[in-house]
């Protein structure tokens, strides 16, 4: 992937300033694939993010426009991250079909997964808890997959997933003083 076709996607103020690593790999590892495949569209996925983040977006959107923006935003970063994991995953000898590996049995992503919720409040909480679980799965796959090329990603992504969490954290301030 050439760095123009990221950036297309790129929202100011919704990830790290920083460069993206080039999408890249020291040689074809299916174990690696399949480690990508969880973060790609398993339980704790960019696909389930995605699905999450747009289905709070539907109603965030009701309630404050800025607070819409914001899930909708981060949404698209999260986008960002699954084609980077896809074009991994091919360059690997993968298939980026949309399931998980090793949390999901290799079955397909469900929709169970996503944490729909009724309360704003619960829901930016839950949003906060997925970018939290997310930084460990990578950090998890960052120590099992032996490939700095593949380990400067994931990195990068973490970057984004901490400014998520401080934007979640902002809303959460802002919409759910208790």
């Amino acid at each position: 992937m050439n760095h123009s076709k990221c950036d297309i996607h790129y929202r100011a103020g919704y990830a790290d300033p920083s460069p993206y690593p080039e999408i890249k790999v020291q040689a074809a590892n299916l174990h690696y694939a399949e480690l990508l495949m969880d973060d790609y569209a398993g339980v704790i996925s960019e696909f389930t993010a995605v699905s999450q983040y747009l289905y709070h977006h539907f109603y965030f959107k009701e309630i404050d426009e800025k607070l819409g923006e914001l899930l909708e935003n981060v949404s698209i970063t999260e986008m960002r991250h699954m084609e980077m994991l896809a074009d991994l995953i091919k360059k690997l000898g993968g298939n980026p079909v949309i399931r998980g590996s090793y949390s999901t049995s290799g079955q397909f992503w469900s929709g169970n997964y996503i944490y729909y919720g009724t309360n704003l409040c619960e829901q930016l909480k839950a949003d906060i808890d997925a970018e939290y679980k997310a930084i460990e799965e990578y950090q998890k796959h960052i120590r099992s997959i032996d490939d700095p090329n593949i380990q400067a990603i994931l990195h990068r992504i973490i970057l984004d997933e901490k400014v998520h969490i401080r934007l979640f954290n902002q809303a959460l301030v802002q919409f759910c003083r208790w």
